[in-house]
């Protein structure tokens, strides 16, 4: 099952314009600028909402403990709909910083219920798999029965079916025994993705430090700007913020295909260690 199916798109675009709103409280503070970050949050929390409903459908029944994500949507909302028409208290929250960081926090809940749904629509997809994989065998197992008991019953000698049914049993063992493919399949899938993940981030360091040079070339002064230069260097501030998130996401998902790699390399060596009738046997 691919995790990329179920991603919330939405989830970017609120996540955009609250940075925007984090880091242009010392850049721009005018309502014409808080007007248009609350518009663009308010339409986000309503595709949100349908990304949302979407993803629940396909999870299979209903929820036993049910992600709240309505109460969180709703105070981003609220939120929004302060900045369509911001009073002095929220402008004032604006400047401080304090507005973008009650952005950030009903953010990082968000990004958390939605995460909590999408964990449990793949695990039940997962079960699904893993039971359909436990039907097929026993209809497999069925079906030998049934050969064996014709045999059987058209009298065929008892020795000769004794070694029919030893020879389906083994047959069927061997070629469903574990062989070091698998691992070794797993091992060179996260060696692939490592070095990909690696490549990216080298990338995205270059063009860190692209940026970076532009924004040593600006005023140090942000009094000593006029407005476009304003404008240019909070979005120079705001790719490098970007960018750093996403070597940090990078980073991690490095990580975890680290670990990946170590748990098959250590999981391919006791295999390997192992004897062919412990193998036969998944033992």
């Amino acid at each position: 099952m691919n995790s990329d199916q179920y991603t919330v798109a939405s989830l970017e675009e609120l996540k955009n314009n609250t940075l925007l709103l984090t880091i242009a409280n010392e850049h721009l503070d005018d309502e014409i600028f808080l007007n248009k970050i609350g518009n663009n949050i308010s339409r986000a929390v309503e595709v949100l909402k349908r990304d949302i409903s979407s993803l629940k459908k396909e999870y299979p029944g209903k929820f036993v403990n049910d992600v709240d994500t309505d109460s969180i949507l709703e105070r981003i909302d609220q939120a929004a709909q302060r900045m369509l028409k911001p009073g002095r208290e929220v402008m004032d929250n604006h400047a401080s910083g304090a507005l973008g960081s009650e952005m950030e926090s009903y953010l990082t809940s968000i990004r958390k219920a939605v995460d909590d749904i999408r964990i449990m629509v793949l695990g039940s997809h997962a079960h699904q798999s893993g039971k359909g994989s436990a039907i097929n065998i026993l209809d497999s197992f069925k079906a030998v029965s049934q050969t064996a008991g014709r045999i059987l019953f058209f009298g065929v000698k008892f020795l000769a079916c004794i070694i029919v049914l030893l020879g389906v049993v083994f047959a069927y063992l061997f070629f469903t025994m574990e062989k070091d493919t698998v691992f070794l399949n797993e091992i060179a899938s996260s060696q692939a993705v490592i070095k990909e993940k690696k490549i990216d981030v080298n990338s995205l360091e270059k063009e860190k430090q692209d940026l970076y040079g532009k924004r040593t070339a600006m005023k140090d002064d942000i009094n000593e700007m006029s407005r476009v230069e304003k404008v240019a260097a909070l979005e120079v501030e705001m790719k490098m913020k970007s960018i750093d998130d996403k070597i940090n996401q990078l980073e991690a998902e490095i990580t975890v295909q680290e670990k990946r790699l170590n748990d098959n390399q250590k999981a391919l060596d006791e295999y390997r260690q192992k004897s062919f009738i412990r193998k036969l046997l998944k033992q």
